[in-house]
């Protein structure tokens, strides 16, 4: 089932405010419209502030500078970068270019622009299958250098 993005950016405020511990982020470009805002960069900057046990994962496509130079995570990847953590993935066979979001491994979001789709998760059985799923595109990943020296 479709959701209006305001539905969606509310939905995921409401998920980064009830992070404990974790937030895994895989999302092509970082959608910007999903993503690049000052609320989204304060319940992740919340979260990060929290504790010495908090981890914050993004995983990309590319990461060519040029197109994240004013992203707001991206910039508190840079900042914060014991808590937050930024990796890149070209390609994948279990990445379907699907936005990603998974919170303590107990609930997330799943949006696919292409097909126009997106599915809360809001089970734990749910949730803990797309976290082995991005676990293993993260393994899969690299470090991006490129991004995390990029001023």
């Amino acid at each position: 089932m479709a959701q209006p993005l305001q539905d969606l950016r509310e939905r995921l405020l409401e998920l980064l405010a009830e992070a404990s511990r974790h937030v895994d982020i895989a999302s092509p470009q970082l959608e910007p419209a999903l993503f690049d805002s000052e609320a989204v960069a304060s319940g992740l900057t919340a979260l990060a502030r929290r504790g010495a046990r908090t981890r914050i994962r993004l995983l990309i496509e590319e990461d060519q500078p040029g197109a994240y130079e004013f992203h707001r995570l991206v910039a508190l990847s840079r900042r914060l970068s014991t808590a937050i953590s930024l990796r890149v993935l070209p390609e994948h066979p279990e990445w379907n270019r699907e936005t990603i979001v998974v919170v303590d491994r107990a609930c997330g979001l799943i949006v696919n622009p292409a097909e126009r789709k997106s599915q809360i998760l809001d089970t734990r059985v749910q949730a803990q299958r797309w976290a082995e799923t991005f676990d293993r595109l993260w393994q899969a990943g690299r470090e991006s250098l490129e991004l995390r020296q990029f001023h």
